[in-house]
């Protein structure tokens, strides 16, 4: 169990990739628990600062929140711990902004409005709605 405080110094970590990581390493399901525990205890592992640090991340590199709460979903981290990354960033209220702040990061870096069916693609790749697509696809016309 030494190598674990490593493992959690090398990223932010959900409670479940943290036992999946042990379990790997051969760590039998009972003492892999009571190693989480042990961290929870000490702050060294918390699932719903782990939920806000991944939903500021992937917020900030322009995703919806539809495809933030699934990513999160991912990382085995549970309603309750998405929810509160939520309420804590206003997320669900955000989309329209972070899919503005996404098209024009792609039409800054070469992308214009010609490349319309691509910018689509991009902004649906990251969870936006097809309506949201038009209208901001619309506005930067």
């Amino acid at each position: 169990m030494a190598a674990l405080p490593r493992y959690l110094r090398s990223g932010v970590r959900s409670t479940r990739e943290t036992i999946e990581h042990l379990r790997r390493l051969g760590v039998p399901l009972p003492q892999a628990s009571r190693a989480v525990a042990d961290c929870q205890r000490r702050g060294l592992l918390d699932d719903r600062a782990c939920a806000q640090l991944w939903a500021e991340h992937w917020a900030r590199r322009g995703y919806a929140w539809a495809a933030i709460r699934l990513k999160l979903s991912e990382k085995g981290l549970d309603a309750r711990a998405i929810e509160h990354a939520a309420s804590r960033l206003g997320m669900a209220s955000t989309d329209e902004s972070r899919a503005r702040l996404a098209l024009s990061q792609r039409i800054r870096s070469g992308d214009g409005p010609q490349q319309r069916p691509r910018l689509a693609r991009m902004l649906a790749s990251r969870g936006f709605d097809q309506d949201l697509i038009e209208r901001v696809l619309g506005e930067s016309d």
